[in-house]
């Protein structure tokens, strides 16, 4: 199963050795990441976007990826969160909602996450719990999951809808306004109208990147897959297939 874990250390040292642990965990077979990232929340409350070597195992797949948003949302205000990698981590709110990521869990993560500690954040797939959890137990790590979960009514869809209920209104109002009336509604019409293309040309755009981030995931499994013997890659080839029904069970988006 798909999870967003964010992995609360007490400092940015012990969040590093977090880091390798869930390398060695992907390597063994035990989850598979997707994308990862360290941050660290300085003295002020800034969030830092930890940027070294060691990190580029598990590159972020794609703009608007979903521990971008998670990472941004933990930012905080507007500006709060800095460093040289932030600008192309932030993803939207909508993709951490649309992703499962509630209030509960962000603010569950904030009171962990105090001044002067550090968080790994990830997408992972896994069957047990218990490997990761004893894992970062060991090191010190706080553990927060949250399953991978996708609304099919995304913030483009309601816009869509608004723009189009409010389009019929004034049709219905045109079809009986006096003549001083009807280019007044036609512009608001028009007006409306482009607004509705707009959002469907947003969540068009939205679904080809999805489209785009779900092969890359599964490309990755399969190299992962092709590098490995045994149990390791049997594990590997059942995560690529759970995502293939996954993926179509959502209408081919996720």
């Amino acid at each position: 199963m798909e999870k967003l874990v964010v992995i609360v250390f007490d400092s940015e040292l012990k969040a590093l050795e977090g880091f390798r642990a869930l390398k060695a965990l992907d390597r063994d077979g035990d989850i598979s990441v997707n994308e990862a990232q360290v941050i660290a929340k300085g003295p002020t409350g800034a969030v830092r976007v930890v940027d070294t070597a060691d990190l580029l195992a598990f590159p972020l797949i794609g703009g608007g990826s979903v521990v971008g948003a998670l990472i941004g949302l933990l930012g905080g205000p507007i500006g709060a969160l800095v460093g040289a990698t932030a600008g192309a981590l932030i993803g939207t709110v909508g993709d951490a909602v649309q992703a499962g990521v509630t209030d509960e869990f962000i603010s569950d993560i904030e009171t962990a996450l105090k001044p002067d500690k550090a968080a790994v954040v990830a997408e992972i797939s896994e069957e047990w719990m218990t490997p990761l959890d004893e894992q970062m137990e060991r090191i010190g790590g706080l553990v927060f999951r949250r399953a991978r979960t996708f609304e099919k009514t995304t913030q483009d869809d309601l816009d869509a809808a608004a723009h189009q209920a409010e389009m019929d209104e004034l049709e219905l109002e045109r079809a009986q306004a006096k003549s001083n009336r009807l280019a007044i509604i036609g512009a608001r019409i028009d007006k409306l109208r482009a607004k509705l293309e707009n959002a469907i040309e947003r969540k068009s755009d939205k679904m080809a990147l999805h489209q785009q981030q779900r092969e890359a995931k599964i490309k990755a499994l399969q190299t992962k897959a092709d590098q490995a013997d045994g149990e390791v890659r049997r594990r590997q080839e059942a995560r690529i297939a759970e995502l293939r029904r996954d993926y179509a069970a959502k209408g081919g988006v996720g």
